[in-house]
């Protein structure tokens, strides 16, 4: 199976964090990894594949190697989560004779993009099992709900002056007709009688798949591309890592999309944890990352051609155009000109394209993970990504070509 084809699999089956961990460590298996506990003992691992999670939303994989190599840390970092509607804990409520749920804005969604689609829902339930309390992933994969558009009849104006959305009063999906049934609803998601339910975790999902598309076949059109993408890139690069050189590790954290300061985020502990866990001391520990080095993938801005204005003259990055290295010297990006050669270098050695990314002076910056594990590390990071479109999106656009590239060069540096 091409990177492309399965990639296309994966962001099809991860309607949510969870269901992206869950993808992810079917592919670590079938590679040949290992499920290791945050609380097994690690001292005695023996040179081979392993992963864990410590929320079911994260997830960090390694390759170890043999002792001689235990030396440094080959680093990419990415994240699970996307911009999205998410339901609140009590979201049910009846309105003008419709049963609605209430919900929350996660992250910088575009919020008119989420109008008069098909939506799923999907996520985690927490259920009453065996005198425990247990998880189960559901997913609801038919049109349930709708965000229904005002009529243009009556805003007329909605053309000329722009679409305004209050995300209290005009974002609640339409569930039905009357009383909700929404712990029914899930509980049958779950296989379970509705009086085990005992708490969710649920998103909406635009139900339409992801898809080729264009003349040739050259973009993808798909919900969660930022940055299950760079996710995809990051599994299927450190399954090709086969005899590194050096501890290959990958980092995919949650909550990104909200500053990342969480337990299963960039700004958690887990991380360092699992890094000094896998050398023999602390002081071990600290050299190792004095010679390491972290690529920080996350999906990364292309020219827009009805937009051109907004981009930067001299940095319009192209739709499979090859990875982009993003910088930015108010520190959003951790990118140096260390690191930018050294990515840039990864690059030609794989007969890959490269190009440059840097925002409009007059205009803010987005960040990612870079800056955080950077500054939480102490170790050199570039931030890279692959270009995109209608990024926040719920239905977003990127290059059929570019996941390859990309894959190529993270599966050289982690095996460097």
């Amino acid at each position: 199976m091409t990177v492309l084809d399965d990639l296309l699999g994966f962001l099809g089956a991860s309607p949510t964090p969870f269901h992206a961990v869950e993808q992810a460590r079917h592919r670590l298996d079938a590679a040949g990894f290992r499920a290791l506990g945050e609380s097994d003992p690690w001292d005695q691992l023996a040179p081979g594949s392993y992963y864990v999670t410590s929320s079911g939303t994260n997830l960090f994989a390694f390759v170890l190697p043999a002792a001689e190599h235990r030396t440094r840390f080959r680093i990419v970092g990415a994240h699970t989560d996307s911009p999205n509607l998410r339901l609140k804990p009590n979201p049910e409520y009846t309105h003008e004779g419709y049963a609605q749920l209430g919900i929350e804005v996660y992250g910088g969604v575009l919020l008119n993009s989420w109008l008069d689609r098909d939506l799923g829902l999907a996520g985690r339930v927490l259920v009453r099992h065996g005198g425990a309390i247990v998880e189960r992933l559901v997913r609801i994969d038919r049109p349930l709900l709708r965000v229904p558009q005002l009529a243009i009849h009556l805003d007329r104006e909605v053309n000329d002056k722009g679409l305004v959305l209050n995300r209290q009063d005009h974002l609640a999906p339409v569930l039905g007709l009357g009383a909700g049934t929404l712990v029914t609803l899930i509980a049958d998601a779950a296989q379970v009688p509705a009086d085990r339910v005992v708490g969710h975790e649920l998103m909406l999902f635009d139900l339409t798949p992801p898809a080729l598309g264009g003349q040739a076949g050259e973009f993808i059109f798909s919900a969660r591309l930022d940055n299950l993408a760079m996710c995809h890139a990051a599994i299927a690069a450190l399954t090709r890592a086969t005899q590194p050189i050096s501890i290959p590790v990958i980092a995919l954290f949650d909550h990104e999309e909200v500053g990342s300061v969480s337990a299963a985020g960039a700004g958690g502990a887990v991380l360092p944890r699992v890094l000094e866990r896998l050398v023999p001391d602390r002081e071990a520990f600290h050299q190792a990352c004095a010679r390491s080095t972290c690529v920080s993938a996350d999906m990364a801005h292309a020219v827009h051609p009805n937009y051109a204005s907004k981009h930067e003259p001299r940095h319009k990055p192209m739709l499979n155009g090859g990875p982009i290295i993003k910088t930015n010297t108010q520190q959003r990006y951790a990118t140096t000109a260390a690191t930018a050669a050294m990515f840039a270098e990864l690059c030609r050695d794989e007969d890959v394209p490269v190009q440059q990314y840097a925002v409009r002076t007059d205009m803010p910056c987005g960040s990612t993970i870079g800056p955080i594990t950077s500054t939480l590390l102490g170790i050199p990071t570039v931030d890279a990504g692959n270009p995109t479109l209608s990024m926040h999106s719920a239905r977003e656009m990127g290059g059929s070509r570019d996941p390859e590239l990309m894959t190529r060069v993270l599966a050289r540096y982690l095996r460097s």
